[in-house]
């Protein structure tokens, strides 16, 4: 019987904590219940700076992340909202400003496919190597919180020109699957 009462006074406590959120709703207040504040997920900003020698010209390049509330949020299937972010890349050679962009999702718009484009955001940017006088990079599109991805390389020629091509080096994971 304990438990029955117990039970009963539960439900009527529920009954009257909800028909209090709407009090709050029809007098125009905007509440953010504490589950919602909870489902907003953002990258933690990032910086990493490192140097490489080419030829006899030191490149130092340095590498920003951060989420931005101005461009478009991904949301996923469970409701859950992923804040984009944006990477500078700086790269000095020998001291002076050599390259400086700015680079979101939609620096690689035409080369994403519809479900990338909607459901992606840009959580990926390293350096890679120095090649053929060429400084390269990774970059990623992904989906949050999967293994699912669209690589890309950045590419910058000597004379501090770019491009941006689909990586279609195989992962060695999957270089490693087929051996078997």
């Amino acid at each position: 019987m304990k438990t029955r009462k117990l039970l009963y006074f539960s439900l009527l406590i529920s009954v009257f904590c909800s028909c209090g959120d709407n009090k709050e709703q029809k007098n125009g207040q905007n509440a953010i219940t504490t589950e919602q504040q909870a489902s907003v997920h953002r990258m933690k900003d990032y910086d990493l700076t490192d140097s490489v020698t080419m030829g006899s010209h030191l490149f130092i390049y340095t590498i920003h992340r951060e989420a931005d509330d101005s461009l478009k949020a991904v949301v996923d299937e469970n409701g859950d909202k992923y804040v984009d972010n944006y990477y500078d890349l700086t790269v000095l050679r020998d001291g002076v400003n050599f390259f400086r962009r700015r680079f979101t999702k939609l620096s690689f718009g035409s080369q994403l496919d519809e479900s990338f484009r909607k459901n992606g955001i840009l959580d990926g940017f390293r350096f890679m190597s120095v090649k053929e006088g060429k400084l390269t990079f990774g970059v990623c599109v992904s989906f949050p919180e999967s293994d699912m991805s669209e690589p890309f390389v950045l590419t910058i020629g000597s004379d501090g020109s770019f491009t941006l091509e689909p990586d279609t080096t195989p992962d060695i994971e999957e270089i490693e699957d087929t051996s078997v």
